[in-house]
């Protein structure tokens, strides 16, 4: 307590007086008025009068009176909320009688105040009582509302109660009540812990018998554990659809809900169909027919049915695949006659196709080359180009009518014996004109990882050449690029040379387009941008407010006149699509023209799910009051982007729905520890998946997860991998399942008949890895997971003007290639093939390897397999010379990256591979001295005087070192 902070002089003139009100009063004053002082004790308060002015003291404010004995005279403490005051200079009785006086009307106020609130804190009472065994899960809602009535009655019972109330039943109450609000959140985590324990055993025998097996303890937890709110975190294989028909089961058994307020939500009719075969099965047939199960397009249309008194048409092209294909580009055909559209696609297949990056925006030469291949950045007369820059130059010359030949040999021979012949990037036969884009920014700076003395010596040497050759020569520069200038003043140099336009037709260029493949890839962008737009339902105005370049403008200025042309197309057939479906019924559920009969909704598959899906979820629950939402996913296996899904929606459950309840089903029994083991490693290297920890039902004997990469063997990468399958198979009774999975439906091996007839007791199937979603097979077969257009992770990868239509867009590389890598590898049960087989291994196999994963190789060994020095990212290729038979080792980036260096100068035939300070053939063993400049190494080579040891990586790297008089190489011989 804190010292009195007021202290009041008394005289020793006392007597009573009677209020009007009946009230007794004790009244001190001072003999002279001016000098008066009184206090007044009344049903409510206790008044203090002096000189200094009145002070009121509630009642209920009040903690304790004391009188502290001295004498003739004493002084009366005041203690209370607001604080402590004296009042002083009073004589001992007349202290003793105020402090009795107050003490009298401290008791009636309370013995009153606590009357008033005896029904409130009985009641509280039992709902207390019945934290200790609660008979359903408290929900947030259902708990802050007691919890509210508990601050209300407290509230009013505010301050500290006379001892003497001590023991009255009421002040036990309130006491109860207090020690409640002390810590809610504890109090309601005891009682859902005892509810879940008593809930588990009452259950026991459903969880028992509901499913095939017996419930796991988890999915028993994500069955009873039952907020406004659920959301179940699911892992690979680990019976999602068995926790929501347990779930559906549960709520009918225990009452909690009858069947036909249930609705039950998958998103494919296939899923749909599964998950009602199950629920009868289950539940039996009348309960099982009464449960609504159905898929978000059907709920839509039966809720506009309803609602409007007559379902709509729906569209062919709403099923997003060849019809919508069909439509799209006859929408494009149409609007070529429009002159102002033409125009604008035009310059979007020109110079808009792909997102521009220059190289001075990368980390190396491999990351510049990812993104040409990535984004397919080729010429209009197909030519494999080096940066963007060069495309933007030959496409003006082609769409202008200019002749051009592509690094075309210089008319002059400059070949030496370490220098190949100058090839200008372009050469124009008709005017003679040679152009030389040089990347450069306009401070005259190369990208980070390259020699910018050796680029700029380089530079020079061409610009005198020409001059010392007197042929013509015009310079761009990357800088120009960047600033939006590089095309103008191209134009403006060509046309002060003599060279005329003759801009080709709009039917030419397009063409050209479909030749070069440009309209597939733009028609493809066009549909996935049209279902992410309608899905999030936002306006033009919204979505140009996120166009933050260029690009994303050039891209909605062809968009909108599209959009508008399909929509219109929609009105004169008289049909809506899918997301209008979802859209229209919505707007009716929030109207108030639709009157939703479920009580709990239950979603499958939620990480698949659209923000237009989740506004009609949303508009559902809240048209009727007291529904719940309990959705089952898994992050992890979000693959369907292209097709609306927005993992962000699952991400962000609570920005979306509210407070919920979270669970996780870690359990899987589909793939061995070992499978679990690798793919739950890989997928969290984003760090943005929601975590969980994976356990596997079933321990794995030895290896289970095997990368197949291409070297010498007598078989195929699949051959061999069936052959080990096969012998791994023949230890179980029965046939084997073989999924074989390609990131690409042309990559389906031809004559899977022939593979069964080959391997009798295997079955094969074929699918896709989209396709491929919630299946099982014993043995799982990953093709072409190698890098290249067609590879795995793909090159042709999300274009990042999605962005715009998305809730917020993934920070993280191939984050969804990452995904369906992890859906691929969790098909097995028992292993899993990852063969590399067209190509050098992916990014997503290289980073298996780099990371020492829990994996087995067959094949070429790992360690053998050399990055590019260069690049970085390609791989190192063995190749033949074409004109005298040698062997030489070239990048898989080729022709991006020109690397190449020599096979082993002893045997001839395979690749030196650095070990510590040494590099030593993979073959035969010889050895060579590592380069202390860069990663090459030592090889001997003769010049004008004489012998001498070079970098392998000349010209890059012009290291030499000179060979002592009778200094041979050193080699190894081959161990034997």
């Amino acid at each position: 307590m804190s010292r009195p902070r007021r202290q009041l002089e008394l005289t020793e003139d006392i007597h009573f007086q009677t209020r009007s009100t009946g009230l007794a009063a004790l009244v001190f004053r001072m003999l002279k008025p001016h000098h008066g002082f009184a206090a007044w004790v009344s049903a409510e308060s206790v008044r203090l009068k002096s000189p200094r002015g009145v002070l009121k003291i509630p009642l209920r404010e009040l903690e304790a009176v004391d009188l502290a004995e001295g004498g003739w005279r004493s002084r009366v403490w005041l203690r209370g909320a607001s604080g402590v005051r004296a009042i002083s200079g009073v004589s001992t009785r007349a202290a003793a009688s105020l402090v009795a006086a107050v003490e009298h009307a401290r008791r009636n106020w309370w013995q009153k105040a606590l009357a008033r609130q005896t029904e409130a804190l009985q009641a509280l009472g039992g709902q207390l009582r019945q934290l200790s065994d609660p008979s359903r899960f408290l929900t947030r809602g259902a708990f802050g509302e007691l919890e509210r009535q508990a601050r209300d009655v407290a509230g009013a019972l505010t301050g500290s109660w006379p001892k003497a109330l001590m023991d009255a039943s009421e002040t036990r109450m309130l006491l109860d009540v207090l020690d409640f609000l002390q810590d809610p959140d504890l109090a309601r985590a005891k009682a859902n812990a005892t509810y879940i324990n008593n809930e588990l055993v009452r259950s026991c025998e459903l969880f028992n018998r509901i499913e095939r097996r017996p419930l796991t303890d988890e999915q028993r937890r994500a069955v009873v554990v039952d907020e406004r709110r659920n959301l179940v975190v699911a892992a690979a294989g680990s019976g999602k659809t068995s926790v929501i028909v347990a779930k559906a089961g549960w709520l009918i058994k225990r009452e909690m809900r009858r069947p036909n307020e249930l609705l039950l939500l998958a998103f494919a009719r296939d899923a749909r169909k599964e998950m009602e075969d199950r629920v009868q099965e289950r539940l039996g047939a009348g309960a099982g027919r009464e449960v609504k199960v159905s898929t978000f397009h059907a709920l839509g249309l039966e809720i506009i049915g309803q609602a409007q008194g007559r379902k709509p048409a729906l569209a062919k092209a709403s099923e997003g695949g060849a019809g919508l294909t069909g439509l799209v580009k006859k929408i494009i055909t149409e609007l070529l006659a429009d002159h102002e559209v033409s125009q604008r696609l035009i310059a979007w297949f020109e110079h808009q196709f792909a997102p521009y990056k220059s190289e001075h925006q990368c980390a190396s030469w491999g990351e510049y080359h990812y993104y040409i291949r990535r984004f397919n950045i080729r010429t209009l007369q197909g030519e494999e180009v080096k940066s963007f820059e060069e495309c933007e130059i030959a496409n003006f010359l082609f769409l202008h009518g200019v002749d051009y030949e592509y690094e075309r040999n210089y008319e002059h021979d400059t070949a030496t014996s370490t220098k190949r012949q100058y090839r200008p990037d372009f050469y124009l036969p008709e005017y003679g004109i040679y152009i030389e884009h040089f990347g450069i920014d306009a401070a005259g700076n190369t990208a980070s990882f390259v020699d910018r003395a050796q680029y700029l010596a380089d530079m020079k040497w061409k610009q005198d050449l020409h001059a010392q050759h007197g042929t013509v020569l015009i310079e761009t520069f990357s800088h120009q690029q960047a600033d939006g200038k590089l095309l103008l003043r191209l134009k403006d140099k060509l046309a002060r040379l003599g060279v005329t336009f003759s801009p080709v037709s709009t039917e030419e260029a397009f063409s050209t387009f479909e030749e070069r493949g440009r309209i597939e890839p733009f028609i493809q962008l066009v549909k996935t941008f049209l279902q992410h737009f309608k899905g999030s339902r936002q306006s033009f105005e919204d979505v140009w407010k996120r166009a933050d370049n260029m690009r994303a403008r050039a891209f909605l200025a062809v968009f909108k006149p599209i959009y508008e042309r399909y929509q219109e197309a929609l009105a004169e057939a008289e049909e809506i699509d899918f997301h209008d479906m979802i859209n229209r019924a919505t707007d009716l559920v929030e109207s108030g023209r639709y009157e939703s009969p479920y009580g709990y909704i239950l979603v499958d598959e939620f990480q698949d799910i659209s923000p237009s899906r989740a506004g009609l979820l949303k508009a559902l629950l809240k048209n009727r009051p007291g529904s719940q939402l309990f959705a089952v996913g898994d992050d992890w296996q979000a693959i369907f982007r292209f097709a609306g899904s927005d993992i962000a929606v699952m991400r962000e459950f609570e920005d979306h729905f509210g407070h919920f309840e979270r669970l996780d089903l870690e359990t899987t029994f589909r793939c061995n520890d070992r499978i679990a083991g690798v793919a739950t490693k890989f997928v969290l290297k984003n760090s943005a998946q929601i975590r969980k920890n994976v356990r596997a039902n079933v321990k794995a004997g030895g290896p289970a997860v095997f990368i197949g990469l291409p070297g010498n063997q007598q078989l195929g990468l699949l051959s061999e991998a069936l052959n080990r399958i096969s012998k791994d198979a023949a230890k179980y009774q029965g046939k084997s399942d073989v999924l074989l999975l390609g990131r690409y439906r042309h990559q389906k091996p031809g004559k899977l008949a022939d593979l069964a007839r080959q391997y009798g007791h295997l079955r094969f199937d074929w699918k896709t890895l989209h396709g491929s979603k919630g299946l099982e097979a014993d043995y799982a077969v990953v093709l072409s997971v190698c890098a290249g257009k067609f590879g795995f992770p793909s090159e042709t990868a999300d274009d990042p003007l999605l962005d715009m239509v998305l809730a917020k867009p993934e920070a993280h590389p191939n984050a969804e290639e990452r995904r369906l890598f992890y859906v691929a590898i969790t098909r097995a049960k028992r292993q899993v093939y990852l063969l590399a087989e067209n190509g050098p291994p992916s990014a997503f196999v290289q980073e298996l390897i780099n990371d020492k994963s829990d994996v087995s190789y067959f094949g070429r060994a790992p360690e053998k397999d050399v990055a590019c020095p260069r690049c970085k990212e390609g791989r190192l290729k063995r190749r033949k010379n074409d004109r005298n038979g040698s062997v030489f080792y070239g990048c898989s980036n080729y022709p991006l990256c020109e690397y190449t260096v020599n096979a082993c100068p002893r045997c001839g035939t395979w690749l030196l591979v650095k070990a510590g300070e040494v590099y030593i053939c993979r073959d035969c063993e010889a050895s060579a001295q590592a380069c202390p400049r860069c990663s090459g190494y030592l090889v001997p080579k003769t010049g004008s005087y004489g012998r001498f040891l070079g970098c392998s990586n000349h010209p890059e790297c012009n290291h030499t070192r000179q060979l002592r008089v009778g200094h041979k190489p050193r080699t190894r011989e081959r161990s034997r």
